[in-house]
Order: structure tokens, then sequence, then C-alpha cells
């Protein structure tokens, strides 16, 4: 692998690939060039997009901190009131919140959190 120039045809052919799902790896491995290359490229010309982190279970993670702060507005109570959650396991903090959230009245934002724990 050395130092590959991009001509507009490459370009137009990697664009292409890339928007039809073919891997950066693979596009790499055709070009004969680094993954990061390829990566770079794709950057600087704005259609490269960074995968987002998942969870085993397929779940965009959600921060301890951001189930509490929603527990705590079902509540009506500060935040730092409940503090001491932070200790608690991630799924025993989305239980209650959708429990509270189930129980509660006042209209709240579905967070996808709701899939779950479907408790019908």
């Amino acid at each position: 692998m050395g130092f590959m120039k991009y001509t507009k045809e490459i370009t137009d052919k990697l664009i292409l690939d890339y928007r039809s799902g073919v891997a950066v790896a693979e596009i790499a491995t055709t070009l004969d060039v680094p993954e990061r290359s390829v990566i770079a490229k794709l950057s600087s010309l704005g259609v490269y997009t960074k995968k987002s982190y998942v969870n085993k279970r397929g779940e965009v993670p959600v921060k301890k901190s951001e189930h509490i702060e929603r527990i705590a507005e079902l509540l009506n109570v500060d935040e730092e009131l409940l503090e001491s959650l932070e200790k608690v396991n991630k799924t025993v903090l989305k239980l209650i919140e959708n429990k509270l959230a189930q129980s509660d009245p006042k209209p709240h934002k579905q967070h996808q959190t709701d899939d779950i724990f479907a408790l019908n």
C-alpha cells in the first residue's frame, strides 16, 4: 500500500460504493490503500458518517445520569436528591423510569427505553 492520488473517476466510484453500503475496509482493499485513507477522503468530501456506538443489544447507550435526570423529572424532585442512584445498575434505573412514566398522568417525552421493558 502506498500513496495514492484520488482521480475524479476513483473518487466518484468511492462515493458510489460507500453510499451503496460497501464497507470502508472492502473499498480500501479494492483500491489497495489504508482504511484511514478512504475515511479521510470521504470525510473531506463530506460523505463519511462515523458509525454510532451501540451496545450488545444494538441500542445507543444511555448514561445513568440521563435516567436519573428523567426519574427526578417524573418524581418532580431535584436531581441532587437522587444522587445515590448512580450506584444502581442501569437495568434497575430503566425499570424505575418506565414504571414511573406509566403511572405519571403528565405527558412526558417517550424514550427509547420503552421497548426494553414491555410492561403490558
